[in-house]
């Protein structure tokens, strides 16, 4: 059981590490002298902005080149040694296997569902993929984003407001994550999961799979009893599974020896260097990236990159100088437009001043460039094609930077929104949600339907 305590460390280790450069970032920021942002850590990125690069050559907002390295890294990988991602770096299934370790040392039975809702309820999880994916593609903005558990986990140290933010991200994390795994380990991963859909089909396809010697086998039924998401390995069904994780606890299990192994045609490997083929594959993408200088984990340099309105290219990690730069204004006219004090530092990252919030200076130059006739860019279809899409509204904005950037007054918001009329026009709308039991989300589906009326 040695290859599991290692397997169990790796797992620590990657969670650990990407904690802590979460609270890094929201204490630092982003930006090339910042720290990354959870976006360019995530593989799913990468496949979510696909189609917005190979159609625009353009990345959708917060992703960044990173993420697509690590996608295409994850997917070699499973192709080659099966999901090691899932079981030996993903944090989420990390944080799963130890919410059922936990469980079961506090005397929580496990429980699994009857086959009959389990065989369907795994398909879920293709279901949240193909969403995901087409509403993505078709609206050029990150929709899964205020659902996402990565996302939820890595802002966990940005406080309440962020939680009021995004609620329903936090109640996927603390629910089918962690909660769920009590009685159902790995819960999330099994059902619900979009990337482990996507590497499900690449495990369909992998070299090196388990496989069973009948002659030698036992019928201990140990392989079964100790799979974290019960699959049979006495069956061919690990074989042709998508499901398997290669984690190797079935093989580490077996009492005859040479009877469950991992195998490429007549090569058995272990499932130590299983995980240690996978490791090597993932550093390998990362290495090749940072070679060949596609490794980024921030946005493209502004002027690499082609908008409509110059305001989308600013971003919370720059200063006031790189702002003026990026957006073809003075720095007194940015700091004017943003409604910001005169003696603002002009080479500081925006992140690390103190009372300044970015996306409302982003917020401030769209509106200024949209008053001046250049239309705000969009890369798929909204309620009205010159206006930003309402998914993107931000819970630090303020309800009258809304009502302006949309020309709807902001009684109408509030009535649509079902908020009382005299609520603060100048206090972030996430202050707003808390003040009275709500969501910003609310006031997002206030606006569509706004605007399609």
């Amino acid at each position: 059981m040695r290859s599991q305590k290692i397997r169990l460390a790796t797992q620590l280790l990657f969670l650990a590490f990407l904690s802590w450069v979460g609270f890094q970032h929201q204490r630092v920021g982003g930006g090339p002298q910042g720290v990354p942002p959870v976006d360019a850590l995530c593989p799913f990125g990468g496949f979510e902005s696909l189609y917005s690069y190979i159609a625009t050559g353009t990345w959708l907002r917060r992703i960044a080149p990173s993420s697509f390295v690590l996608f295409i890294g994850v997917v070699l990988m499973t192709i080659v040694v099966g999901r090691v991602f899932c079981s030996w770096i993903c944090p989420l299934g990390t944080l799963g296997e130890l919410s059922a370790k936990g469980a079961r040392k506090l005397g929580i039975a496990s429980r699994e569902l009857p086959n009959y809702i389990d065989r369907p309820a795994r398909y879920l999880k293709y279901g949240i993929l193909f969403l995901i994916i087409f509403l993505t593609w078709k609206l050029g903005t990150l929709v899964w984003r205020d659902y996402d558990p990565w996302v939820a986990w890595m802002h966990l140290s940005a406080g309440w407001g962020e939680i009021a933010g995004k609620p329903w991200a936090f109640v996927i994390l603390f629910g089918t994550v962690i909660a769920a795994s009590l009685w159902i380990e790995r819960f999330w991963c099994r059902y619900l999961c979009p990337l482990g859909a996507v590497l499900a089909l690449g495990q369909k396809l992998s070299l090196i799979k388990v496989n069973r010697q009948p002659s030698s086998c036992v019928h201990c039924h140990q392989c079964h009893i100790v799979c974290s998401v019960n699959l049979d390995p006495e069956s061919k069904e690990v074989e042709k599974s998508g499901e398997c994780l290669a984690c190797g606890r079935c093989t580490d299990r077996c009492p005859v020896e040479k009877t469950l192994f991992f195998r490429w045609r007549k090569k058995v490997f272990s499932s130590l260097a299983i995980g240690f083929m996978g490791l090597a594959l993932f550093f390998g993408a990362y290495a090749f990236g940072r070679l060949s200088g596609t490794w980024l984990t921030f946005a493209p340099a502004p002027k690499e990159v082609s908008q409509a309105n110059p305001a989308d290219k600013v971003y919370g990690w720059m200063s006031i100088s790189q702002i003026s730069e990026a957006v073809g204004l003075s720095e007194e006219e940015v700091i004017a437009i943003a409604s910001l004090p005169s003696d603002i530092p002009r080479d500081v990252s925006l992140k690390k001043i103190e009372g300044v919030d970015d996306e409302e200076v982003r917020g401030a130059l769209s509106l200024y460039f949209e008053q001046k006739g250049i239309p705000l860019a969009t890369t798929g279809e909204t309620p009205s094609k010159n206006l930003p899409n309402p998914d993107e509204i931000k819970g630090s904005v303020t309800l009258q930077t809304i009502s302006q950037t949309y020309n709807i007054p902001a009684e109408k918001i509030l009535e649509e929104a079902g908020w009382p009329l005299d609520a603060s026009r100048d206090k972030a709308l996430k202050e707003l949600a808390v003040l009275y039991n709500s969501e910003v989300s609310v006031i997002r589906e206030a606006i569509k339907k706004l605007l399609r009326n």
